[in-house]
């Protein structure tokens, strides 16, 4: 039953930071130039067929990576329990104020506007490296958490965690596309969601540092 609750909570983990990872203040403002290239034109359902594959794939494959690190260092248990608790703090305050570890590159993905399913698993795969700068806070926390597993844990948690992008972006991506092209600037609950989701990563560091909580 333990491990059940357990394996619960790190997968309840990896969609709320997949979540989180949507709402980011340098990702929000690429939403409508997506939704439009996702969406719109030709041949739209065999390319969002494509875009979650590719999308998924990316995000597997670093989770499968955080792992395979994580089995070398899985002796010093204890000791990597308080870095990636002290991590995930960090990411936290990094998200609070929009750090980016990383420097996003431009890429035209309009060409694959009228593409099909093999131009959709390419389009997944480009936004999804487009991702990992805007969300590098939030995608280093997750990746601290997937260290902890298997490899095949780790694949699964990532995947988890793209759906936690990619379900909202073809969700409610439409309506907070129309929202931000309105040009009334940043809306404040924008400003409530990161300093909502650095606040939930802080907490998780600390339970994570005291031992109060297993993922």
């Amino acid at each position: 039953m333990v491990s059940l609750v357990q394996t619960d909570v790190s997968i309840w983990l990896a969609l709320v930071h997949g979540l989180l990872s949507f709402f980011s203040p340098c990702v929000l403002p690429l939403i409508p130039g997506f939704i439009g290239i996702v969406l719109g034109g030709q041949k739209r359902y065999q390319r969002l067929a494509g875009f979650f594959a590719g999308f998924s794939v990316i995000f597997s494959i670093l989770g499968g990576f955080s792992a395979l690190i994580g089995a070398f260092l899985s002796k010093y248990g204890s000791i990597v329990e308080k870095i990636i608790g002290f991590g995930i703090i960090a990411f936290g305050v990094l998200y609070m104020f929009e750090v980016q570890l990383f420097k996003g590159k431009s890429a035209n993905v309009w060409k694959f506007k009228n593409v099909g399913f093999l131009g959709g698993l390419i389009l997944g795969g480009a936004i999804g490296f487009v991702w990992i700068p805007c969300s590098s806070p939030i995608l280093a926390s997750i990746l601290l958490i997937a260290a902890q597993k298997n490899m095949a844990r780790g694949i699964l948690l990532l995947f988890i965690y793209s759906l936690g992008i990619s379900v909202p972006f073809l969700t409610i991506g439409v309506a907070i596309s129309k929202a931000l092209t309105i040009g009334f600037g940043k809306p404040k609950w924008e400003m409530w969601i990161k300093y909502i989701g650095g606040v939930f990563m802080i907490i998780l560091g600390v339970l994570i540092i005291l031992g109060k909580m297993k993922v």
